[in-house]
């Protein structure tokens, strides 16, 4: 069930050379902390381990934003990687996180400035699984070979790590749209009774705005335009994609316009102050069960669904880059953060979504929600909680969650596959920030500038 992303004929553009443009660019960054435990913010200055010059280094670093999960389990699978050996005794090579933003936009914009330069200062790369395209087409990533169980992957998770007919990266955690309701609130069952309903969305300038407004486009008449690797043409985007978002524009300037000032963060709060419903991710969901606001004793005051109709399929991929002086080291640790029993640890202790079947005791061939058997973090994990403690969330509350995930990934589509995309998701939620403000984003002016970005060029409604 895997497939082959939208080839360029297999181009790959030349990379910049030179050690000191990549410290010129960096000097303005601030210092670290680099602890053995690995956690740094931001950038890296020149004394950094991984900027010397010949890098010699036996130690791996991986960069991605910042751990949001819960008990930072990501920092926690990193530490366990350092404590581990291989099958001969040999220990693992010291692997050290580095954290550059909760922004999926400054993310992309700091780790790609880095593997653009040619430097070594990253072995294995946390990405957005939109950047596959980007970063494989311009000879970031080396191809991923030998990573065990590739069919207990959810396929369309694995399909984003694909391209030109190779395997660059394999999942992390998947994401999908999630539909949070208070109890005594009762979810609508179709897309159209949630714009009316002050439901706590994503509607801020930033990535959450494209995923939020591709799924408002999917759910009212635009199926499978802007997703994958079929590219609408411009009478589409005229036709079917623009009247969509000009349906959803009242809702922006009425029941929603309180979102349009809402990251993930943002919405969080608003849920746990009152509102009513939220749309958000996987992750939230534990977030929400440690918060007092949110439950009564060991009983939850919320609920969680999948998002009615279709979702974007969001998540995070891992890939080695194309500059490691450690590939095989590095490969290595991918392979063992993607394994079910990382994977298991990443869902049932840090709330993500994982990218494995196995990982919610499900296989290829039995894969509906129904079947969903996950373990309380505590089980894994051999730690009970202490005296007094209350595990949250339980087994009970892990399945719920589980369940939804798997109905919403059979709901799911990716985002618009191609190496263009950080300039096609820029332009697209420009204009529909045109278009929520009725500042003169037209059909006509709105499908030539999202056609434009598709290609790379820069545009504005």
């Amino acid at each position: 069930m895997t497939g082959s992303s939208m080839s360029t004929g297999g181009r790959r553009r030349s990379l910049p050379g030179g050690r000191a443009a990549w410290i010129s660019a960096l000097c303005g960054a601030v210092l670290i902390l680099l602890a053995w435990l690995g956690i740094v913010v931001l950038w890296p200055d020149p004394s950094y381990p991984s900027m010397a010059a010949d890098c010699d280094r036996g130690e791996l670093f991986v960069v991605g934003g910042t751990d949001v999960s819960l008990k930072n389990q990501r920092r926690a699978l990193i530490r366990q990687w350092n404590e581990g050996r291989y099958a001969d005794g040999r220990p693992h090579p010291h692997a050290t996180l580095v954290e550059v933003s909760e922004s999926t936009d400054l993310q992309h914009s700091q780790i790609k400035a880095v593997v653009e330069s040619g430097g070594c200062a990253y072995d294995v790369l946390i990405m957005d699984n939109t950047w596959t395209a980007q970063f494989a087409d311009a000879g970031y990533l080396r191809p991923l070979e030998g990573i065990d169980g590739l069919d207990d992957f959810f396929p369309a998770a694995l399909r984003t790590g694909e391209w030109d007919g190779e395997q660059y990266a394999v999942p992390f955690n998947v994401d999908v749209g999630l539909l949070y309701h208070h109890e005594g609130v009762t979810p609508p069952a179709a897309w159209p009774g949630l714009l009316g309903s002050g439901i706590a969305m994503q509607l801020s300038d930033y990535e959450g705005l494209t995923v939020n407004a591709l799924e408002a486009v999917w759910n009212d008449g635009g199926g499978g335009l802007l997703s994958g690797e079929d590219r609408p043409d411009v009478e589409e985007l005229r036709d079917e994609v623009y009247p969509a978002l000009a349906r959803l524009a009242p809702h922006a300037r009425g029941s929603l316009a309180a979102s349009r000032r809402y990251g993930e963060r943002e919405s969080i709060e608003a849920f746990a102050s009152g509102t009513g419903l939220m749309r958000n991710w996987p992750y939230v969901f534990s977030a929400l069960a440690t918060e007092p606001r949110m439950r009564d004793g060991d009983r939850l005051r919320f609920g969680v669904a999948a998002l009615p109709g279709r979702t974007v399929l969001g998540g995070q991929n891992l890939a080695v880059s194309a500059h490691s002086p450690n590939p095989g080291d590095a490969a290595d640790l991918v392979e063992f953060l993607s394994g079910t029993r990382s994977q298991r640890l990443l869902f049932s202790c840090g709330g993500f979504a994982p990218g494995r079947y196995s990982a919610l005791g499900l296989t290829p061939e039995r894969d509906s929600p129904a079947d969903v058997r996950v373990r309380a973090c505590s089980s894994l994990t051999g730690e009970p909680p202490g005296p007094g403690e209350t595990e949250l969330p339980d087994r009970e509350q892990l399945t719920q969650l589980g369940r939804a995930v798997v109905t919403a990934l059979g709901r799911a589509e990716p985002r618009p596959v191609t190496p263009h995309y950080s300039t096609f998701s820029s332009t697209f939620r420009g204009c529909v920030q045109k278009i929520f403000d009725r500042a003169g984003a037209d059909a006509e002016s709105f499908a030539g500038a999202v056609d434009d970005s598709l290609d790379g060029r820069a545009a504005s409604c």
